[in-house]
């Protein structure tokens, strides 16, 4: 009896034992699990739930996950690294870029390319601020004698700025494009400041109105509405200047250069020994060219001059042989 009582009582102390033992290592792992939650909590930046928000905390991850797809569909751009790119940055800083371009072609005819032209730039709501066709421009041709009206041409277009890059694609399948060149400059600075200016500006000439306003001496007025013509002047040069750089940054102008022949002078590529060549031989030609024409030009007064020259000279000679003559029928 004793001895069944005894192994009873040594195994409920063992399954007591081995209970603790298995709580205490559940215990340590849920720990472990959470101080290792905890330190990549620390290790990734973010902030460890309290108490009472496990589920919640599945529902805040699920939120978070749903607001980056929603902020990654509304438009925001995410960089490689984790970062966003706001939009709103990226058109801040292009908005005062004053943008302009260049184009050379060699087109089949200047006629239709030149309607092309005009046509791409009615389709981009450009305008046509200059056409100069068959004259002299900004890449003319290497002989000026070929520049005509079919062989050369030259339009400057003005496209909203947001549709230069457009302007320019549907520009360059007009023909083969001997060169392109584009720039673009930054006005911020300038275009706050003059903005600025004009807003300050206002305020001193409605200050000065409020006191005309209330003048009621002749010369009072008198000193106050030239201080006014002079105020307004300075306002209507600042707005007149704001005006300008708002049209610089919201349109784009665009000089193109038409030509039939691809022998256009580019000022990019005028070094080595077939450009020095080049250069000699046509330096050599038009030296040929100026000795040949001022020998033209100087013919008519040398023959002018031999008809009175050689009369002269020889009524001279004569004159010389008949004294020789003389004075040796005298020695004799």
């Amino acid at each position: 009896m004793n001895a069944n009582r005894r192994r009873h009582q040594t195994t409920a102390a063992l399954s007591v034992g081995l209970a603790g033992l298995l709580l205490v290592a559940a215990c340590s792992g849920s720990g472990s699990d959470s101080s290792a939650g905890a330190a990549r909590d620390v290790a990734t930046g973010q902030q460890a739930p309290s108490a009472g928000q496990g589920s919640s905390g599945g529902a805040a991850k699920g939120g978070d996950s749903k607001g980056g797809s929603a902020s990654g569909g509304s438009g925001e751009k995410t960089t490689a690294g984790g970062g966003h790119v706001d939009p709103a940055a990226v058109a801040a800083s292009s908005e005062y870029l004053a943008r302009s371009a260049s184009l050379a072609l060699k087109v089949k005819g200047i006629a239709a390319a030149a309607a092309s032209v005009r046509s791409i730039s009615a389709a981009n709501d450009g305008i046509v601020l200059s056409e100069n066709i068959g004259g002299g421009g900004v890449t003319p041709l290497e002989d000026p004698n070929r520049v005509t009206a079919t062989t050369y041409g030259e339009i400057t277009i003005s496209v909203p700025s947001d549709r230069l890059d457009k302007a320019l694609a549907s520009l360059a399948e007009v023909g083969t494009v001997i060169r392109r060149q584009s720039s673009s400059d930054n006005v911020r600075e300038e275009y706050v400041d003059t903005e600025s200016r004009v807003e300050t500006m206002r305020a001193s000439v409605d200050r000065v109105r409020a006191l005309m306003s209330k003048a009621t001496d002749i010369a009072q007025v008198v000193t106050l509405e030239s201080e006014l013509s002079r105020r307004q002047a300075d306002l209507e040069a600042l707005e007149a200047q704001l005006a300008s750089l708002k049209d610089r940054v919201a349109r784009s102008p665009i000089q193109v250069s038409l030509t039939t022949d691809a022998t256009v002078i580019d000022r990019d590529d005028d070094t080595g020994f077939l450009a020095g060549l080049a250069g000699g031989w046509r330096a050599f030609t038009a030296s040929v060219v100026m000795v040949l024409t001022v020998l033209g030009a100087l013919l008519p007064f040398a023959v002018a001059a031999a008809l009175v020259a050689l009369p002269v000279w020889w009524g001279v000679r004569r004159r010389r042989s008949q004294r020789t003559e003389s004075a040796a029928s005298a020695a004799g």
